[in-house]
């Protein structure tokens, strides 16, 4: 049953959850132009933010900030592609064109630096602060850098709302015009019989999230 007062309270606006991050949120989160995604985005992010992984006191940490995102895309394209034909399982890769560029993208050149900082080994590149920076080469970068990142968020993710309610959330985001974080009956009418695939998909939250 609907909740009387749910649509006396405002729900939280993504804008303010995300900060400047949003353009980017609305960038990479498009699999399903009338879904909610952005708001999934800023109601994980609100998670990262309580676990003090959502603040930037550098231009440096804004960028490993862009890279967290990006890893929540990550797993929210896999999660999809597992269970919705949303995509193809294991073939995420970023588009540089949709997360480089001026403020509040990551600059190519900060790409770079935190390339070099890392010490991240790309065959055949160029100076990692240069200018030029290859697009190849910055797709590689960007690949590696965000399955770092993704190794340190979604485990916490998954920790944090459990992994049947994880899935739940991502599945309905697909949706319009959806409040995170589901309501327990929004959670059990999406996985109280799941498909086989909808259970493997669970199993495979459960277990982590891992991406090879």
């Amino acid at each position: 049953m609907t909740d009387m007062w749910d649509d006396l309270v405002e729900a939280p606006d993504a804008t303010e959850i995300l900060g400047d991050l949003h353009e980017v949120a609305t960038s990479v989160f498009d699999l399903c132009y009338d879904g909610s995604e952005p708001e999934w985005a800023a109601w994980a992010w609100s998670i990262l933010t309580r676990a003090g992984l959502a603040a930037a006191g550098t231009e440096y940490e804004r960028g490993e900030l862009v890279l967290r995102l990006l890893a929540l895309n990550m797993f929210h394209r896999e999660l999809c592609a597992r269970t919705l034909d949303l995509g193809v399982p294991g073939e995420w890769d970023v588009d540089p064109d949709r997360v480089l560029g001026d403020h509040p993208r990551l600059h190519p050149v900060l790409l770079g630096v935190i390339v070099e900082r890392r010490s991240l080994d790309l065959a055949d590149s160029t100076d990692p602060g240069d200018l030029d920076f290859d697009v190849s080469v910055a797709a590689t970068a960007l690949d590696a850098l965000v399955r770092s990142e993704y190794r340190r968020v979604v485990p916490l993710l998954v920790t944090a709302v459990g992994p049947v309610d994880l899935a739940a959330s991502v599945w309905a985001s697909t949706r319009s015009e959806v409040r995170f974080p589901l309501p327990d009956s929004e959670v059990r009418a999406l996985t109280g019989d799941p498909t086989p695939r909808g259970r493997a998909a669970i199993d495979w939250v459960r277990g982590g999230a891992r991406r090879s």
